[in-house]
């Protein structure tokens, strides 16, 4: 039986009676939950939303709940917008799903809370998930968090990288991976999702690295969506201390999605004015896009050399987001291990390349990321 620091205290409001008998039943049917109703004087921890059409008055409630403590709300609604799920998202839910919804996702989505809420916080340890995006293709996205996630797996633990750029993404071309297996397949029935399965289509890479490649060929969006995207990140969460995503340089749904799940965020960029132009449109771009989150988002600087005609002020001043590193310029011993298929770090562990990332690695994990919003113009 599971303790009571183990238990889920919730509390469900849906108005449509077959909504509301759903939820309830399986709300009901996990170990780990126990619903409350108006008459117990137990507080509830986590609220439960149903409902037939999402309207105004879930996302003021959504505001509510939070305001009164609610460790956690989750909206599950039939009929919705997707600007209808970025309202309740930005609102404080925690999640948001489809309904009919599967069992075993919302049992996934209130098992990933309960194990969050009970970790001991006390100890340094990497974030959870960290989202690498690139302001513009080539600014040394992908090689940053392939290289990230070496060092957070250099104690032996083993470490997530997912590969969600879009169209196309290198990871598999810079751990020098085989590509029989890759997200499309994990993406083809999310209830089907778990850590055992994703585990074992990840590819184990010999860094300790497990990573989950893109396919070679893909159309659209690559299997990357919210609701693939919450489904393979919970279930990585289950299977991985850490978790490093590469989010590419597109900005769509999915990215949304992990800026509102990832612990930390990096926007990779060159201090090269165009470079800075396009970073300074990104960020432009997700805060039209309703993301406030600007405590978690940092500047991180690729390609630097000396006599840099841009200050880290000046670049600072232009995109609006802390600068938390430079990673100086190798490019022949990037392309070297690019082309070997090994993690830069590993090949170079003394280079100044090598220590800036080391460096960067030990920031995420002792440090919270600068509270910086970007100045909005004139």
């Amino acid at each position: 039986m599971p303790t009571i620091e183990e238990v889920l205290h919730i509390k469900l409001e849906a108005s449509d009676p077959t909504i509301a008998g759903a939820l309830h039943t399986m709300l009901c049917d996990f170990p780990f939950t126990h619903l409350v109703n108006t008459l117990q004087f137990t507080k509830p921890e986590v609220l439960v939303i149903g409902c037939t059409t999402y309207s105004s008055e879930i996302t003021e409630r959504v505001k509510e709940a939070k305001e009164h403590n609610y460790g956690a709300v989750y909206v599950c609604a039939s009929q919705y917008t997707d600007n209808d799920k970025h309202e309740a998202l930005i609102a404080g839910a925690r999640d948001f799903f489809s309904y009919p919804i599967s069992k075993l996702i919302l049992q996934r989505a209130l098992q990933d809370y309960l194990t969050n809420r009970t970790v001991d916080s006390s100890l340094p340890r990497p974030p959870k998930v960290v989202a690498v995006m690139g302001a513009r293709g080539g600014s040394g996205t992908t090689s940053v968090a392939v290289n990230l996630a070496a060092c957070f797996a250099k104690d032996g633990s083993e470490v997530a990288l997912l590969d969600f750029s879009r169209p196309y993404g290198d990871v598999a071309t810079f751990l020098n991976t085989p590509s029989k297996r890759d997200r499309r397949h994990v993406a083809r029935d999310l209830d089907l999702i778990n850590p055992a399965y994703i585990t074992s289509t990840m590819y184990h890479h010999s860094s300790g690295i497990l990573a989950l490649v893109a396919p070679e060929i893909t159309m659209g969006t690559g299997c990357v969506v919210p609701e693939t995207v919450s489904a393979i990140l919970i279930a990585a969460g289950d299977a991985f201390e850490t978790i490093v995503v590469d989010m590419g340089s597109r900005v769509d749904a999915a990215l949304y999605r992990v800026l509102e799940l990832a612990d930390a965020s990096l926007l990779i960029a060159m201090p090269t004015k165009p470079c800075m132009n396009s970073a300074k449109r990104f960020v432009q771009t997700i805060t039209a896009g309703g993301f406030e989150n600007f405590c978690k988002l940092s500047l991180v600087l690729t390609g630097c050399v000396s006599g840099n005609t841009l200050s880290k002020f000046e670049i600072e001043k232009t995109i609006g987001v802390d600068c938390i590193t430079c990673l100086p310029e190798d490019q022949k011993g990037t392309f070297i291990a690019i082309n070997d298929g090994t993690p830069y770090c590993h090949i170079f562990p003394e280079s100044p390349l090598s220590d800036s990332i080391k460096e960067l690695a030990a920031h995420l994990v002792q440090h919270d990321c600068p509270n910086t919003a970007p100045e909005k113009d004139e």
